[in-house]
């Protein structure tokens, strides 16, 4: 029979034995978790870019294009105007362009200038809504 004192004894190894056991199971799973969290991290992470391309996307010979129809929008509190140029064209459906007036001939001039057609077929397209705000 063993003495009280070697049963604490034994107690107390066993206790060290599994300390240890228990200690680098935590300690694995802490590194697994970290790594999950990171992998996790860097997939899940957006790639924004902080350089910018801008281009003028909207191609220049829109004449030889058929044009359904210009809607003009006049902001007149704020001296704007925003024109929509909507075409048949399938690969160019629709184009935005915002001028700094108010009058209709002057809106007329600009749209016919930026898109290269007439005065007078710019004319016949262009609806006009004008707005107070």
């Amino acid at each position: 029979m063993q003495q009280p004192w070697q049963k604490l004894r034994s107690w107390l190894l066993d206790l060290r034995r599994l300390r240890f056991w228990v200690s680098l199971l935590i300690l694995g799973f802490g590194f697994w978790m970290v790594g999950k969290l990171i992998t996790l991290r860097i997939l899940h992470r957006t790639y924004e870019n902080s350089r910018y391309f801008i281009a003028n996307v909207q191609p220049r010979e829109i004449a030889n294009q058929k044009i359904s129809s210009i809607k003009v929008q006049i902001y007149s509190q704020s001296n704007l105007s925003i024109v929509e140029v909507n075409s048949d064209d399938p690969t160019l459906l629709e184009r935005e362009f915002q001028f700094r007036l108010n009058a209709p001939q002057a809106i007329e001039r600009a749209i016919a200038q930026e898109l290269g057609l007439p005065l007078e077929e710019v004319r016949s397209l262009v609806y006009y809504k004008v707005r107070n705000q």
